[in-house]
């Protein structure tokens, strides 16, 4: 499998010279199987870039999109998507139910004179719902893509992709310190034994207090789940739109301090990065 991140920012976008190591788009990540096959986790504005990528290619554009929740900052770059208005274009969308019909609203809340030139009955690509991860496991040419519930207004879902004896989960927009311990154990099975963990660490430990219920988690509580899950490698993702480059990297140094403080030497932790791509295995 190969990750590309379009987008690793949370809640809006932030470009600006102070985040141009990490980026300023928001959620968007492209999974590409073995096989060739293209699935993308999240339509925040990083999908426009990629539409950009996919059109310079020449080829008909057709991928699987996994919504992981309805929140905006995940779904804003749809509009901006150039295959969108293509009639070859086919996306095929899947993960949290409630986010297709938030997707629908990105151009059109049918209550006034939408937020979009283009309502979504207008464009021209195929676009279908499948509702199926959400309910049981799916599997796409051999890799198995389970889901896991979030913590987080509104719900949403993480998921795991197991491509032969690899696999990651990418789980964002999810507060890991409000569950109970039960909770937090479903969470360490998901996680567990993975090649990478990709887990939302917007907030500082000493911020959580302001912003319990928000639905969001802090570097210390996804090292502490990485290290219960034996996992091989963490990225720390969803970056707060106010935290600049160099706050970002004190958030990896104070992150690996941490988990050697715990024993967990091998465990490789790093923040995501708009633009970087990763393979597995």
């Amino acid at each position: 499998m190969e990750i590309k991140f379009w987008g690793t920012r949370g809640s809006i976008p932030a470009p600006g010279p102070l985040t141009f190591d990490y980026g300023g788009n928001t959620t968007c990540v492209e999974v590409i199987l073995g096989s060739g096959r293209r699935v993308v986790i999240d339509a925040g504005t990083g999908l426009r870039l990629l539409g950009n990528e996919m059109k310079s290619l020449g080829a008909p554009v057709s991928f699987h999109l996994l919504l992981t929740h309805n929140h905006w900052d995940h779904l804003l770059g749809l509009p901006f998507f150039a295959p969108i208005y293509d009639e070859d274009t086919e996306v095929i969308v899947d993960g949290w139910p409630h986010a297709f019909q938030a997707m629908t609203r990105i151009f059109d809340d049918h209550l006034g004179n939408g937020f979009f030139p283009v309502a979504f009955d207008q464009l021209k690509a195929k676009i279908s719902f499948l509702n199926h991860v959400a309910r049981g496991p799916i599997t796409l040419d051999g890799v198995k893509i389970d889901a896991i519930p979030l913590n987080h207004p509104q719900g949403g879902l993480g998921f795991r992709f197991r491509e032969g004896e690899h696999s990651f989960v990418f789980i964002t927009d999810n507060e890991l310190s409000p569950g109970s311990e039960r909770r937090f154990r479903e969470f360490v099975q998901f996680v567990k034994g993975c090649d990478l963990l990709i887990h939302d660490a917007q907030y500082l430990p000493e911020e959580l207090k302001h912003h319990r219920g928000w639905g969001h988690s802090t570097y210390e509580e996804v090292v502490n789940l990485a290290v219960r899950g034996k996992v091989r490698s963490l990225l720390l993702t969803h970056h707060d739109p106010s935290r600049s480059d160099a706050q970002v990297r004190q958030i990896v140094e104070r992150a690996r301090q941490l988990a050697a403080s715990q024993g967990a030497t091998a465990l490789q932790i790093d923040a995501a990065r708009e633009g970087s791509t990763l393979h597995l295995p």
